[in-house]
C-alpha cells in the first residue's frame, strides 16, 4: 500500500510539472492555431535565461524565473511579428518556419552558452512530511504553480471581457474583426503569453535536471500529445487530462521496465487513443 501510494505521488507530481511544460504549447496550438515546433527550443531558453539569472547576475531563483518568462516571451514576441503573423492563414508553412526556428535556437545556444551541461542548484531540497507521506519540496512546489498558472489563465481566458474577445476570434476571426477586435495584437498577445509560459515552464524545470541545449526536446514530444490527446481548445482539463494520460502512465509502466520500454508503451497509447478519439479526450464532436 506505501509503494502505491508513493507511485501515485510521484505520478500527480509528473503530471503537473508536464502539465506546465506543455501549457504554452496548449496555448499557442489551441487559440492561434500555430503547430509550434519551436515550443521545445522555448523552453530551453527558459531554463538557460534562469541559469544566467543565478550563476551570472546573482539574482534569486524567483527572478531569474521572472527573467526566463519575460525573455522568452519578448524572443516570441519578436518572431510572431517578423514571422509567424505573414502565415496565420498557411498552418503547414507556420509547422516549417517554428521547427526552423528550433534548429536556429539550438545552435545559438551551442554558441552562446556552449555544449557543457550546466546546473541549477535546487532551490528547496528536502521534502515535506504529511500522514507519514513524502513529498519533494521542491517538485511539489512546481506542481502548485502549475496549477495556479493553469487556472489563472483559464479564469482570464473564461471569465474575463478580453478572453470572450479571445474565444470570439477563435471561433470566427472574420466577423470578430468585422465587430471591431484588434485582430493582430489579440494574435501578438496570445503567441507572447504562449511563448512566455513555456519560458517559465523550462525554468522552473531546470533545478529539476541538467541543462543541455536539448533538454527542451525531453518535453516537446510528450507536450504535443498531452495537447492533442486532452484535445485541442481544452485548455484546463485537455491539458490536465493529457498530462495525466502521458506522465502518469509513464510512471506506471516504469515501475515494471526501464524508462524507454516505459516512453514506447506511452507513446502506443496514445497513439491508439487518437486512433479512436483523434479529436482528443474531451471533445464532443
Amino acid at each position: 500500500m506505501a509503494e502505491f501510494v508513493s507511485v501515485a505521488i510521484d505520478a500527480t507530481l509528473l503530471t503537473l510539472v508536464l502539465a506546465l511544460a506543455a501549457f504554452g504549447l496548449a496555448i499557442i496550438f489551441g487559440l492561434v492555431g500555430v503547430i509550434n515546433m519551436g515550443h521545445g527550443a522555448m523552453l530551453t531558453l527558459g531554463a538557460y535565461f534562469a541559469w544566467w539569472g543565478v550563476s551570472v547576475l546573482g539574482l534569486p531563483f524567483p527572478l531569474a524565473v521572472l527573467l526566463a518568462t519575460l525573455g522568452v516571451a519578448l524572443v516570441g514576441l519578436a518572431l510572431e511579428h517578423w514571422i509567424i503573423r505573414h502565415f496565420y492563414d498557411r498552418p503547414f508553412d507556420t509547422l516549417l518556419l517554428t521547427w526552423a526556428f528550433f534548429i536556429v535556437s539550438t545552435e545559438v545556444i551551442k554558441l552562446v552558452f556552449g555544449p557543457d551541461f550546466r546546473n541549477i542548484a535546487n532551490p528547496m531540497s528536502g521534502a515535506i512530511e504529511f500522514s507519514g507521506l513524502s513529498f519533494p519540496t521542491y517538485r511539489s512546489l512546481v506542481a502548485v504553480i502549475s496549477l495556479g498558472v493553469i487556472a489563472l489563465t483559464a479564469l482570464i481566458i473564461f471569465r474575463t471581457t478580453y478572453g470572450i474577445r479571445i474565444r470570439a476570434l477563435v471561433q470566427n476571426r472574420e466577423v470578430s474583426s468585422l465587430l471591431g477586435l484588434n485582430v493582430a495584437f489579440t494574435y501578438k498577445a496570445v503567441f507572447c503569453l504562449g511563448s512566455g509560459m513555456a519560458g517559465m515552464a523550462g525554468a522552473l524545470i531546470a533545478p529539476m535536471m541538467s541543462i543541455d541545449p536539448y533538454i527542451g526536446n525531453v518535453f516537446l514530444v510528450r507536450s504535443f500529445f498531452v495537447v492533442i490527446v486532452g484535445g485541442i481548445g481544452h485548455l484546463l482539463g485537455g491539458t490536465l487530462l493529457g498530462s495525466f494520460l502521458i506522465g502518469g502512465s509513464e510512471t506506471l509502466f516504469a515501475l515494471f521496465s526501464d524508462q524507454v520500454v516505459a516512453q514506447t508503451i506511452v507513446f502506443l497509447l496514445a497513439i491508439v487513443v487518437l486512433r479512436f478519439r483523434p479529436q482528443g479526450v474531451l471533445s464532443v464532436k
